[in-house]
């Protein structure tokens, strides 16, 4: 089943409607932790403001309150926040009725939401997030030890579904202070050592969050490991954009062994006609379209910046790729020293945009990464001192997932874990006009985030991000749209590994490692471009598709499965 973890804060979608009053309303809880259970409520008002509305909520324990609100406007969205401490831990009924006073009615008939409250003696809580900084891992689910007043000590682990969120809750506010470390058994069993001083929470507040409500704490490996494991952390096409024929490719490249420091070469195949600017990069040798360089010393990530041209009059639309590989004699893990990176080439777009990498319609039957882009182009007549990117993080994203992966330039990044608010700080950016130099005008941030285990069919992950250049109001990029659905209601029972080859294809595709059944070929738009039954020899002539990218739904006898394929004529 679906689960909503709702901090304090949350920004939500609401849609308008023609009519005057409250029309609607949707409300969401934070009932994971906490000694209070805070409700928000987003109430969508028509075109006339609304006059003596009235909230009325009933706790399901005994208790009632009732919340007046007006508006000076419509064609709005109201929103308010209301808040309960229950006396004894259980699952409630929470029994919402809302009265429009302009239209002198109730909205609906009520709506009821189920909440589960947390007891006065373990609704003490707090954020940790456990770090290995060389090379960097973020890891989940690890057991904390707590010492309290009287030398009792707790062994907690994050409080929700595995992997959601990385809160830590059951402690008792009473017996304060608390001393926190990194369980000495979990740290003998992962071959680590705990490299951060433990800390101490003095004191709760009223709603049970500790005084010092966020650490970060870091690890390190007991034992170095024997060889370097290569992998290619994340890459990504920017701005490929005609007519002005250039573009640049991002890259990430890590040394995820632990405690080594060892070279690396790498291997790029251009697309053709593509020219590298190699500026920047060790040893570097272009022979006819592979790009080949070093990377010497590399203990942790290393993030590349390579731009490119490409001569000619390239129409928008068309689709490259690029095909990375690492290589050294010792990798002791060579399953992730490869990627292809595609994009197409794009001609007029929104300088100031959010894209996800993700089709419209993702798996439900497994955890899917988000990596989000978001552009940003100073389009005024000076340059801005300063760029401010915010993305409220949807409440269906782990945020114990996240990630920054890279930017074009440089950035302080914080969370609010209350709000769940990412702030990108560039400060000092001095970024240059678009119309005096287009490059210099533009500029990007990049992270990748994983959606919450368990979510249901039909979820919904949307995200919007607010860029603020000085002291100008925001600008407001596209929202992403991605839902737990993929066509037909196809469900996976067991996972498979088949891959998919040629890709980029022209005239067909073929398989192995399991015999595929049923395919189907879906545009990033979610429409069904192909699709065959009864696949002989294991290949599917895809001679008919267009020049694009597309999403591929494979089923087997024993799963379904998802693959991005690009086809290029």
């Amino acid at each position: 089943m679906k689960k909503f973890y709702t901090l304090l804060s949350l920004i939500c979608l609401a849609h308008l409607t023609s009519f005057g009053q409250t029309t609607g309303y949707t409300f969401y809880a934070d009932t994971s932790y906490g000694c209070q259970t805070t409700i928000g409520v987003q109430m969508t008002i028509g075109t006339l403001p609304e006059t003596g509305g009235v909230l009325s909520v009933d706790w399901g324990d005994g208790n009632t309150t009732t919340y007046n609100y007006s508006t000076t406007a419509g064609n709005i969205t109201q929103y308010t926040q209301v808040m309960h401490g229950y006396t004894l831990p259980g699952s409630y009924n929470v029994l919402f009725n809302i009265y429009s006073g302009t239209a002198g009615a109730n909205v609906d008939a009520g709506q009821t939401l189920a909440v589960n409250a947390q007891g006065a003696s373990n609704c003490g809580y707090l954020w940790i997030y456990t770090m290995q900084t060389a090379p960097s891992v973020n890891y989940v689910n690890v057991p904390y030890q707590f010492t309290d007043v009287n030398g009792t000590v707790t062994v907690l682990l994050p409080s929700t579904s595995p992997g959601t969120v990385t809160v830590y809750t059951g402690l008792n506010p009473a017996n304060a202070p608390y001393t926190a470390q990194i369980d000495p058994n979990w740290l003998a069993l992962n071959g680590l050592i705990q490299t951060s001083p433990n800390f101490t929470i003095t004191s709760f507040n009223p709603n049970g969050m500790a005084n010092n409500p966020q650490q970060t704490m870091t690890v390190s490996c007991s034992t170095p490991s024997p060889n370097p494991d290569f992998g290619v952390s994340y890459g990504w096409g920017s701005n490929f954009v005609a007519p002005l024929q250039t573009g640049h490719l991002y890259l990430n490249i890590c040394n995820y062994a632990c405690s080594d420091t060892s070279d690396v070469s790498v291997s790029l195949q251009m697309p053709g006609n593509f020219i590298p600017n190699t500026t920047g990069l060790t040893n570097p040798v272009v022979v006819g379209n592979i790009l080949t360089f070093d990377i010497l010393g590399l203990s942790d990530c290393q993030y590349i910046h390579i731009p490119f041209t490409f001569p000619g009059n390239t129409p928008a639309g068309t689709p490259y790729c690029f095909q990375l590989a690492l290589s050294n004699p010792n990798d002791s893990y060579l399953a992730n020293n490869m990627d292809t990176i595609c994009g197409v080439v794009l001609n007029s777009y929104d300088p100031n945009e959010k894209l996800v990498d993700q089709p419209t319609n993702i798996d439900p039957n497994s955890v899917q990464e988000f990596e989000y882009v978001i552009h940003f182009q100073n389009d005024g007549n000076y340059d801005a001192m300063d760029v401010v990117v915010q993305d409220t993080i949807a409440a269906n994203l782990d945020l114990s997932t996240f990630k920054y992966v890279g930017a074009k330039h440089g950035v302080a990044t914080s969370i609010d874990p209350t709000t769940r608010v990412v702030t990108f700080s560039f400060n000092d950016i001095n970024l240059g006009q678009s119309a005096v130099d287009l490059d210099a005008s533009q500029g990007f941030v990049i992270y990748s985030i994983s959606e919450n285990p368990g979510l249901s069919v039909g979820s919904v992950i949307e995200n919007t991000a607010y860029i603020y250049f000085d002291f100008n109001p925001a600008i407001i990029t596209n929202t992403t749209y991605n839902i737990n659905q993929i066509p037909l209601g196809l469900n996976e029972s067991k996972t498979e590994l088949i891959n998919m080859y040629p890709n980029p294809a022209e005239d067909k595709i073929q398989f192995s490692g399991a015999a595929v059944t049923e395919i189907s070929i879906y545009d990033l738009t979610g429409k069904l471009v192909l699709e065959a039954k009864n696949i002989l020899n294991n290949e599917v002539p895809v001679n008919a598709i267009q020049t694009g990218i597309y999403q591929v739904v494979l089923k087997t006898e024993n799963s379904i499965s998802t693959q991005k394929l690009v086809i290029k004529k």
